[in-house]
């Protein structure tokens, strides 16, 4: 989940936003065996579908909530 950590009063917005390079590297590599790879601007990634949801960030996330209290109220939602 995106993380604005900027405050309201600043000029510019800033996010962290994690990476999931891992499934990027073993799409790219299980479609490239296959011979189906394309460049990957047109390629289709399964992330990239608006229903997927990576449960392991979720539940870091939510572990990171009950560390850190009010943590919720600062997440981007899309």
């Amino acid at each position: 989940m995106e993380t604005e950590i900027s405050r309201d009063e600043s000029p510019v917005r800033v996010f962290v936003i994690p990476t999931d390079e891992e499934p990027v590297m073993a799409e790219d590599t299980y479609a490239l065996t296959r011979g189906s790879y394309d460049a990957h601007t047109r390629f289709a990634y399964s992330f990239q579908n608006k229903d997927y949801r990576n449960a392991e960030r979720e539940e870091a996330f939510r572990e990171d909530v009950l560390k850190h209290p009010g943590i919720e109220k600062i997440v981007a939602k899309s």
